[in-house]
Parts: C-alpha cells; structure tokens; sequence
C-alpha cells in the first residue's frame, strides 16, 4: 500500500507515474509473502492501454484479463 504520497491509491482515482498522467487505479493486487509492494493496474484515459506498476520495481504494460 503507498502511504507517503500526495495522490490516492485506490480504485477509481486518478493518478500519475513518471511521465504518464491522468492514468486510473483500475484494481490493487495484494503481494503477500514476498515482501514487494502491492501492484496496481491502471488504465490510460483512452482506455486502450492498461498497466501494471509496482512501486519501486517500476510499470510495465499490463496485458492480464480485464480488470
């Protein structure tokens, strides 16, 4: 879970990563027993791209089922 940010983590929000913006918290992907931060998969606002980013570890596109 991010706790130290200006933006809101959760699902429906609107949030920033790097240089992608307006991107939207489609679902959060609990890691536990490994010890990484959770995952989120975003969206881009034309809703053609989704993403999976991990804090710390980076975003990458995301080609899962639909969230």
């Amino acid at each position: 879970m991010i706790k130290n940010s200006k933006q809101k983590w959760e699902v429906g929000q609107s949030v920033n990563v790097g240089f992608l913006r307006g991107l939207t918290v489609l679902a959060k992907v609990p890691t536990p027993g490994d010890y990484a931060p959770d995952a989120y998969i975003l969206r881009n606002p034309s809703n053609l791209v989704m993403y999976k980013f991990v804090p710390h570890n980076g975003i990458s596109r995301y080609y899962g089922e639909k969230a």
